[in-house]
């Protein structure tokens, strides 16, 4: 088939650090979806702007290397998505589930559409740690910025499975600058996993005082983990005051009820950042920050999976030009 250079058009072919790529784009965006390394995005470029949304560590997207096949190990920044664990790599069910499976293992990919109007593609892949099959389509029209992901998860066993599912969006330079502002619906509130302790959005407390947690804090400050719950899956993520480009991501509430919220300004003197990255993590999953697989399923906040059975999610990504 002739390639276009107009409208929507996609590049199944591509190499990127020697995994297989893939390129989505259309007027506004273009996308490079790593194949070999879970569908993640390398790039989510607004072409207008000349902004890419993807923030990378000082290693970067890198090679595959024997020596670092884990997670923790090749994080590059950015977004991944995280099935069947979200916390910490344990044994479960006689099975050793690791952090980030599926975001570092390869993925097959088919195209369903591809015309001016529209490209469609469809990405699978097959857990090895338990017996969960996904399957999402990502579409991408003309003359739009959003990206919208449609994903079902399906239980290949005569038994009952559980799982932890969600995605690891975080942001930083280019995009995330001082003065940079998040934003949640209207009765949002933040969650202290540890303590217990809530509060309604913007404001937390910590050392005795309360903070305001949509405006970015200076390099240097160290703040805790938390979690954010809202009456719908939405947030927005604005430059500042000088700029109206921003992110609205939304999201399947039902599925992924808690945002965790990582605030890593530039704080912690050891691994694995040794104060080299200045960053948040706005991060959509099923369970509070950080439960693991079998914690969440001896207290009931793991997803459940009926013999057979299938969930199914939504996400979608879409890049504002102003504040409307």
């Amino acid at each position: 088939m002739r390639e276009r250079n107009y409208g929507c058009r996609i590049v199944t072919d591509m190499t990127y650090k020697r995994h297989r790529t893939v390129m989505l784009e259309n007027e506004k965006l273009q996308i490079w979806l790593l194949l070999d390394r879970g569908g993640e995005p390398a790039r989510w470029l607004h072409k207008p702007s000349d902004t890419d949304f993807i923030w990378q560590t000082r290693l970067g997207f890198t090679p595959p290397h024997a020596l670092y096949p884990d997670y923790q190990m090749t994080y590059p920044g950015g977004w991944q998505e995280m099935i069947p664990e979200v916390s910490y790599t344990h044994e479960y069910r006689g099975a050793l589930v690791h952090r980030g499976e599926a975001a570092i293992a390869p993925w097959e990919m088919s195209v369903i559409r591809n015309d001016e109007e529209e490209v469609r593609i469809a990405l699978a892949h097959q857990l090895r740690s338990l017996p969960l099959q996904i399957r999402k389509e990502l579409v991408l029209r003309s003359g739009e910025a959003t990206i919208r992901i449609d994903e079902t998860v399906t239980n290949e066993a005569p038994v009952a499975m559980e799982t932890n599912w969600g995605y690891h969006l975080a942001y930083g330079a280019p995009f995330l600058q001082p003065g940079a502002e998040v934003t949640f619906p209207p009765g949002a509130e933040i969650i202290h996993p540890v303590t217990g302790s809530r509060w309604p959005w913007p404001k937390a407390e910590s050392d005795g005082e309360f903070v305001d947690l949509s405006s970015m804090a200076p390099a240097g400050t160290k703040r805790e983990l938390l979690a954010i719950k809202a009456p719908e899956g939405r947030y927005s993520v604005h430059q500042g005051e000088d700029s109206g480009l921003g992110l609205e991501v939304r999201w399947d509430n039902e599925v992924w009820p808690y945002v965790w919220y990582w605030q890593n300004f530039a704080a912690d003197r050891d691994a694995p950042f040794f104060r080299c990255e200045y960053n948040i993590g706005l991060e959509m999953f099923n369970v509070l920050p950080k439960l693991t697989l079998a914690e969440a399923a001896a207290n009931g906040q793991a997803l459940q999976l009926e013999p057979h059975g299938a969930i199914s999610s939504w996400l979608e990504i879409e890049v504002k030009e102003g504040r409307s």
